[in-house]
């Protein structure tokens, strides 16, 4: 039953995503998708046995997780107005319940070499992306070092695959062009799973 209740709330929190990505993005997207991923995080979470105070902190993460992709896929960017807030309210929480330092661990270990490789290679990786590090780092570093380390080596393998994937059907699709692959939903993707199985 917790599971259901749970899950219907997060189908109602990816309605609220829907609007908001929407307006973030200029155009919509595919409908039911962000109500399905935030109803799928909540229940999920709630089969990992956490605690009541920790159970709404993994629904809003999967909620802020689901938005930044969302908009990340539709627009190929990473909006400010969501991953600085998204990372002071994950390093703040962190901070309130004696983990801050693992928090700003996280962030700094998977962020530093992400904004050193933004800066050789500006195309490579976006500012965006450096910072929605900053956020899941912490995210990640609070969950322990086993979660860090999925979120540090897994996105980028993720992201290389779909771009292969989606180099190869240009080959047969309509023409060349460049292949633009958004980092953003691998790192929002291994970041919930990392820290609903350390949870």
């Amino acid at each position: 039953m917790e599971t259901l209740l749970w899950g219907a709330a997060g189908f109602v929190a990816g309605i609220g995503v829907r609007t908001l990505t929407s307006r973030l993005a200029g155009r919509a997207p595919f409908h039911g998708a962000c109500e399905a991923a935030c109803a799928a995080g909540a229940a999920c979470a709630t089969l990992s046995g956490p605690t009541p105070v920790v159970m709404p902190v993994l629904v809003v993460l999967t909620w802020w997780c689901v938005c930044l992709s969302a908009v990340d896929v539709l627009e190929r960017r990473l909006p400010n107005v969501l991953t600085v807030p998204g990372a002071v309210v994950i390093v703040g929480l962190a901070a309130g319940t004696g983990h801050g330092r693992a928090a700003l661990a996280g962030a700094a270990l998977l962020a530093g070499p992400m904004l050193l490789a933004h800066l050789v290679s500006p195309r490579s990786l976006g500012a965006g992306d450096i910072k929605l590090a900053v956020g899941v780092g912490a995210a990640a570093g609070v969950a322990g070092p086993a979660a860090w380390l999925l979120v540090a080596v897994l996105p980028p393998l993720l992201t290389a695959v779909a771009g292969l994937v989606m180099r190869v059907g240009r080959q047969w699709g309509p023409g060349p062009g460049p292949v633009l692959v958004p980092h953003g939903p691998s790192m929002c993707a291994v970041t919930v799973l990392a820290v609903l199985t350390a949870a």
